[in-house]
């Protein structure tokens, strides 16, 4: 069953994952100048992450929406897994020193299973979400504790911790928004229904994609 909503919400990810990746590409190749360190830069790719884990925890409760659905929820673990594991692949043999080991891919693919336990049992998914939220703001084991005890550069690092909250987030909301008129009438244009039914597609085809047209781009320009 499709959720247009979703599909949207997804779509959207989508085209802002395509534009930062443009934009970062065209840093790598020299052809901007753009810092990616600080400020709207440093803040949009984060949020594309942040959007698509939570249409993860949307999606979890339409999957198990009486009770736990084993067969959909390894199914889709086994696509997870192959992608991840690709990106892995292909990132280690032209970026070693940056290679994804734990990005987006891999945090779907963990918090999907973890956020499968979640679903039926909302009061434990809302004390963990807020537990999260105080260890990451309050006390300090943010993301940059995490990457200090790993030690490892990488392209794209999403640890499970502390992003696993933005999927319990969209576990907690998504039933609210589910009951949203305005989006319940949503009809999803066809663009944007493409963009949302083949966003692993996407994922894993746009970089290669990107990189290659601008290598291609470089190349002619030196002719």
């Amino acid at each position: 069953m499709r959720i247009p909503f979703l599909d949207i919400l997804r779509a959207v990810a989508v085209i802002w994952m395509i534009i930062f990746h443009v934009t970062y590409d065209m840093r790598m190749f020299g052809l901007n100048q753009i810092d990616f360190s600080e400020g709207f830069w440093f803040a949009f790719p984060r949020l594309i992450a942040g959007t698509f884990l939570f249409c993860v925890g949307i999606a979890l409760n339409y999957t198990h929406k009486e009770k736990m659905n084993a067969p959909a929820m390894f199914k889709r673990l086994k696509k997870l897994g192959i992608s991840a594991l690709l990106v892995s692949i292909g990132t280690y043999l032209v970026f070693p020193q940056q290679w994804v080991y734990f990005g987006t891919l891999h945090c779907i693919l963990v918090g999907s299973l973890l956020g499968a336990l979640f679903v039926h049992h909302r009061t434990a998914a809302l004390i963990t979400m807020i537990l999260i939220l105080l260890l990451q703001y309050g006390v300090g084991f943010d993301i940059k504790w995490v990457s200090s005890i790993l030690q490892k550069p990488s392209m794209d690092f999403i640890p499970i911790y502390p992003w696993f909250w933005v999927i319990l987030a969209g576990i907690l909301l998504g039933p609210y928004l589910s009951r949203i008129t305005v989006l319940q009438k949503l009809k999803t244009p066809a663009f944007m229904d493409f963009l949302g039914r083949h966003s692993l597609v996407i994922y894993l085809v746009h970089q290669p994609l990107i990189f290659g047209l601008l290598s291609l781009y470089q190349f002619l320009g030196k002719r």
